[in-house]
């Protein structure tokens, strides 16, 4: 694997596992070092990942856009314990319902669960918030439908 896959397959893992086993994972990052000089560096870079993630959510986030052919706006924020991630909710245009998010951000990277009831997960976004674009694609949990979704962070000024 690559770094940069390696570094989204932890990310994953950490989704599925919970953050607090990013230390773990954190020593398989870096591919192709020898063995027994990894000692605590890799370890040490876990919580620096976590950090970068958090600062793009240090305030919360009104974005808007296209989620395949519909339009739809979305809100996200760290969790009360910022160590454990993401959440927030989104809409599609025209109707009420609020379906939930929860997920991981590492660097530009951010990968999140959806859940229309609150409790089955119905959905799977990947993407990366690179300046004011989040960008990726969406996926039913099985990966039978996918959609790209572009959404544009919104100013305080241009959110009301």
């Amino acid at each position: 694997m690559m770094s940069g896959e390696a570094g989204k397959f932890a990310t994953a893992l950490m989704l599925v596992l919970g953050f607090a086993s990013a230390p773990v994972f954190a020593g398989n990052v870096n591919v192709g070092t020898e063995v027994g000089t990894k000692v605590a560096t890799d370890v040490a870079t876990a919580p620096i990942a976590a950090t970068a993630g958090q600062n793009l959510f240090a305030k919360p986030l009104t974005l808007r856009g296209k989620l395949g052919d519909v339009q739809i706006e979305m809100h996200l924020q760290l969790k009360p314990d910022p160590t454990e991630g993401i959440q927030g909710t989104y809409t599609i245009d025209g109707q009420s319902a609020k379906i939930l998010l929860a997920g991981e951000s590492e660097n530009t990277d951010v990968i999140m669960e959806e859940s229309i009831n609150g409790k089955d997960v119905s959905g799977e976004w990947a993407g990366q918030l690179v300046g004011n674009t989040f960008s990726g694609t969406w996926s039913t949990t099985d990966d039978a439908v996918t959609k790209p979704f572009v959404l544009t962070v919104l100013t305080a000024k241009s959110a009301k």
